[in-house]
């Protein structure tokens, strides 16, 4: 008597079937989550620009900003006070205390509405340019958007609907 193994034509299709069912499942709950991460990194990546700025401003006892759109759209950076800083050339200057430029990536867009900058004393006080404190920072990718609530004293806080 002689011992056949495999498996039939029959079972191979079950099991092709599971995989399939579950990845349908699995890949839009992969991909949402994906895109959350996506979403909540960049914006804790300008919050944490934001804290950073201040805490120069603060350890300095010198004024800084935080310039959204420096050097161009996307981008941002937080830079020192100096003679130098109405020069429309400031955000391509690297000076002593200024942070590297924070791009974002092409899929995510943040909007701080009318506010062109953030003003931090050494005191660690901010002021909006162009806007008011509090202010609020959208950030979005895709259909989903965080935003980010900036007050007078530098605290910041997160919410997934607009306040």
């Amino acid at each position: 008597m002689q011992s056949e193994r495999g498996y039939t034509l029959f079972e191979m299709i079950i099991v092709v079937a599971l995989i399939g069912i579950i990845s349908a499942i699995a890949i839009p709950v992969f991909m949402s989550s994906n895109a959350m991460n996506t979403l909540w990194t960049n914006s804790e990546k300008i919050g944490a620009l934001i804290r950073q700025t201040r805490l120069k401003a603060i350890t300095q006892n010198t004024t800084y900003v935080v310039r959204f759109s420096c050097p161009s759209a996307g981008r941002m950076r937080g830079m020192i006070v100096d003679a130098d800083i109405a020069n429309a050339n400031r955000c391509n200057m690297n000076k002593a205390g200024d942070s590297t430029v924070l791009e974002m990536p092409y899929t995510v867009t943040y909007n701080p509405g009318a506010v062109t900058q953030l003003q931090v004393t050494g005191r660690g006080i901010f002021t909006a340019v162009g806007g008011a404190i509090p202010t609020t920072i959208s950030v979005t990718y895709g259909a989903a958007s965080r935003f980010l609530t900036v007050s007078a004293t530098g605290q910041i806080t997160f919410a997934d609907t607009a306040p």
